[in-house]
């Protein structure tokens, strides 16, 4: 049989030595975790605390876990912990007198059932788009999807900036059409990035509707309505550098160790691992490089990767292993797990660690007498590629490579070329 109970989920840190407060369904010597966030509404309240903030469940409890005393809005938190215990133990008793087979999968299910909006139509008209973010991110935090949440938070604070007690039903086509206005004329946004934040606000409303908050019939997104694609041009300029300076750069005479020569040296790289992306790099351990070959998944869509490493990547590889023993067994000093615990630390150092290089990219383009030049570690993506056009590559090719299509299309296209073509290109252009 089946047995819920209210507990704090140690088995994941969050921020701040934080735990989320969840749900614990346990069958047969096997539990899930279904944290409050994503089982309630009101995200006023928190639904995350310390350990010394929360109280175990004893015996006479019947697996109620609470918030100390403490803990700020302990008894309201504490009203809505027993409610949604209730409900679970609710749904056990109905598959216990219906005989219904007990599954995690319809227990969940179960659980979550949101009440249909005729049911309580004021519900849908008093969500204040603050507080549903918050809960949002809470679930990305949770899932430990850092990069999004940080996506996340960004479009909360613009919006809070632009209206901030606007409510979900507030988001209509007027809304949309005036929040582009004051992104383009009082922030001075480019369409590249308002088309992010509209994005993510139609993200947002996506979900709403999902969780009966927002009627799909208002739903203002659309070919006929606000139309990101028709009223925004969200396309990217890709800036590649001509081989030449990427010549110039790699003969650069730079102290060892001093932040311009790590600049350098990550900039280099990833022109030589086909434009590997920054957290890639940042990530990337001794045991993704066995032997000859960089084997890796990539952050951003869990696309896999394995690329034959040239001598020039290989001579940059030897390098950090001879100069650094980074715990956890990193290559690049960017990630220190002994600093960087939690998956928001972690992300916060990529971030600081990702703006040092491309500050000091800068500085290296104005030693190669190019001070106008636009030097990011983004534009070793784009030379790699615009360098393989020039020494002869498929087109076809360049443009998966470049992230025209998804990275699982990309992989696909390119077990269709015959081994070592690629390498052969590679040669041609890295000898340049």
């Amino acid at each position: 049989m089946a047995t819920v109970a209210v507990v704090l989920k140690t088995t994941k840190k969050l921020s701040n030595n934080e735990y989320a407060v969840a749900i614990r369904a346990t069958h047969e010597r096997q539990s899930r975790y279904y944290p409050l966030s994503t089982l309630v509404t009101n995200q006023s309240l928190p639904w995350r605390c310390a350990l010394d903030d929360w109280k175990p469940a004893e015996q006479e409890d019947n697996g109620l876990g609470r918030f100390r005393k403490t803990f700020p809005a302990y008894k309201e938190c504490n009203e809505v912990l027993q409610i949604k215990l209730t409900e679970a133990q609710r749904v056990l008793k109905r598959y216990d007198d219906g005989n219904t087979e007990f599954s995690f999968e319809q227990f969940e299910a179960d659980l979550k059932q949101k009440e249909p909006i005729t049911r309580d139509p004021k519900k849908v008209q008093t969500v204040v788009i603050q507080e549903y973010y918050s809960q949002q991110i809470s679930i990305l935090e949770e899932q430990q999807r850092e990069g999004m949440a940080g996506l996340y938070r960004e479009n909360q604070s613009v919006l809070k900036m632009f209206r901030p007690n606007a409510i979900l039903s507030d988001v209509n086509f007027r809304f949309l059409e005036s929040f582009e206005y004051w992104m383009r004329n009082v922030r001075k946004n480019k369409d590249t990035t308002i088309s992010v934040k509209m994005r993510n606000l139609q993200r947002v409303i996506n979900q709403a509707i999902e969780d009966k908050l927002f009627n799909k019939d208002d739903y203002p997104f659309g070919e006929k309505k606000y139309s990101i694609n028709r009223r925004l041009d969200h396309s990217t300029k890709k800036i590649a550098i001509k081989l030449d300076k990427v010549s110039k750069l790699k003969a650069l005479e730079l102290e060892i160790g001093s932040a311009v020569h790590f600049a350098q040296q990550l900039f280099l790289f990833s022109y030589y691992c086909r434009g590997m992306n920054f957290i890639d790099i940042a990530f990337l351990k001794w045991s993704d490089v066995p032997d000859l070959t960089l084997s890796y998944t990539r952050r951003k869509t869990r696309g896999k990767f394995n690329i034959p490493l040239s001598a020039h990547a290989l001579e940059i590889l030897k390098f950090f292993k001879d100069r650094y023993h980074i715990p956890g067994g990193y290559v690049f000093p960017i990630i220190n797990p002994s600093i960087h615990i939690t998956t928001k630390q972690q992300y916060t150092r990529k971030k600081t660690a990702l703006k040092a290089v491309n500050d000091n990219l800068k500085k290296l383009a104005k030693m190669i007498d190019e001070p106008t030049l636009k030097l990011t570690t983004n534009v070793g993506r784009h030379t790699y590629a615009t360098g393989l056009k020039r020494s002869g590559a498929n087109t076809a090719y360049i443009t998966e490579a470049l992230g025209h299509a998804t990275q699982e299309q990309t992989q696909t296209y390119l077990a269709e070329f015959e081994e070592g073509e690629i390498e052969k290109w590679e040669t041609r252009m890295f000898e340049m």
